[in-house]
């Protein structure tokens, strides 16, 4: 989930400005963010940011 959360993220950094209300990349990560948060309750999106930090020390 959070794998697909990080290349979401990427694939959205080449989406244009006028076009993110429509894109798909940012409705899939409302939905990934969505996920992340039923499965970790109460931590927002906390877990994932640990993980990004942890891929990116290691």
């Amino acid at each position: 989930m959070f794998r697909l959360m990080q290349d979401l993220e990427k694939e959205s950094d080449d989406v244009a400005i006028e076009a993110r209300e429509t894109s798909d990349a940012f409705a899939k990560i409302a939905l990934v963010e969505t996920a992340i948060e039923n499965r970790f309750p109460g931590q927002l999106l906390a877990p994932y940011k640990e993980w990004q930090q942890r891929r990116t020390t290691a």
